[in-house]
């Protein structure tokens, strides 16, 4: 008995690491009195300061001078407790979200203003802090606001502006802000990406790891190890397990101990994975070319990869082909002649930062909805 006690150990660990995570759905009562639910509210507050303009006359008491206490969950206790800030009359707050505010039903965005008084403060909002539209104002019971007739149709808002409109005399001059939250929203994707965005749910493709995350900024290794996992899952149909050993220092992720075990994803030296590592492009490419071999091609593995060639049409080269790396070349073509990665425009496909001016800008740098929409067309294409 005690001899099978490591294994049944073992496997209790497993269930527990692949149990889902909660919806971190956040509830509140309005200033009405109605108990409010928003779904994945946790995550759909204000995250950034991106301007403050105190107004004038502004309050002197330090504690009510920060504009980062508006950032996240409402948490005022009080006028001694410094969990909120003090506009100014006529003072101005720029937040930045991590999820894109959108009309849906009802109201669509929440101003937690606090204090004795409830000062009435003008509420904008914009996708790119130059183009502004103004949705109202929130004062007493009108807090919440609808931004349906106010925005273009399909529009999709990650800031928004608060402007004092009832500046007064007193210690706290103007409105006192403890937080902003979304109640409708919807991920921060490129346009272009959106529908592929809401396919990556429907296939299950989404790790944990990226739920509400920022889609158009750049994927790091761990990331995409993470959608390399739940595409080997899509085209296969068997869970991944991750490994019982870990030889990395640097990292402990669930979801890297699975690719790792699936051979997909390896570390850049025996015992560093690079989790925050950017991925590039020709990277993207030979991760998921693994994922295809490692579903379709029994007996394969990392070690012995160059005795399993993939068959394939080889289209034309890219115009960039001498910078793509020759153990990359053969995911690259195979993803381009399958229509998973395209090129970049101009017969490029970018394969990776090779100037340090591409370095700066990230040239090559692939993106969370670029490493989705291929996990998408993966399971659209190639799928057994």
């Amino acid at each position: 008995m005690k001899k099978r006690l490591p294994a049944l150990v073992l496997a209790l660990t497993l269930i527990l690491l692949t149990i889902p995570t909660a919806a971190a759905d956040y509830t509140f009562t309005d200033r009405s009195g109605t108990t409010r639910t928003v779904k994945d509210g946790e995550y759909s507050f204000a995250t950034r300061v991106v301007e403050f303009i105190p107004g004038d006359p502004w309050t002197n008491i330090e504690r009510n001078q920060n504009p980062a206490v508006t950032l996240g969950e409402p948490d005022y206790a009080g006028s001694d407790s410094g969990a909120d800030l003090c506009l100014g009359a006529g003072g101005v707050l720029t937040l930045e979200f991590d999820v894109s505010i959108v009309d849906g039903e009802g109201e669509d965005v929440y101003v937690f203003e606090v204090g004795g008084q409830v000062e009435a403060t003008r509420v904008e909002v914009s996708s790119d802090l130059v183009t502004w539209y103004d949705v109202g104002t929130a004062k007493g019971a009108t807090a919440g606001l609808d931004i349906s007739g106010k925005v273009p149709d399909g529009g999709r808002f990650r800031y928004v502006r608060l402007t004092d409109l009832e500046g007064s005399h007193s210690d706290w001059p103007g409105a006192d802000i403890d937080a902003v939250l979304a109640l409708n929203s919807k991920p921060v994707t490129s346009d272009w990406a959106e529908t592929e965005i809401d396919k990556a749910r429907e296939y299950g493709l989404i790790p944990d790891i990226l739920e509400h995350a920022v889609m158009d900024e750049p994927i790091t290794r761990l990331e995409f190890a993470a959608v390399a996992v739940k595409t080997y899952e899509a085209l296969s149909g068997t869970a991944a397990l991750p490994a019982t050993v870990n030889p990395f220092t640097d990292c402990t992720d669930v979801e890297m101990l699975k690719a790792y075990n699936l051979n997909v994803a390896v570390g850049v030296s025996s015992n560093t994975f690079a989790p925050d590592q950017l991925l590039n492009r020709e990277q993207a490419a030979t991760m998921l070319a693994r994922v295809f071999k490692r579903v379709t091609m029994p007996g394969w593995s990392f070690e012995a990869d160059a005795s399993y060639p993939l068959s394939f049409q080889q289209p034309a080269p890219f115009a960039d082909d001498a910078v793509i790396s020759g153990w990359a070349r053969e995911s690259v073509y195979f993803m381009a002649a399958n229509q998973i990665i395209n090129g970049v425009g101009e017969n490029r496909f970018a394969p990776a930062n090779v100037t340090s001016e591409q370095e700066a800008g990230g040239y090559a740098n692939a993106t969370r909805e670029q490493a989705l929409a291929i996990a998408v067309r993966m399971v659209e294409n190639l799928k057994p």
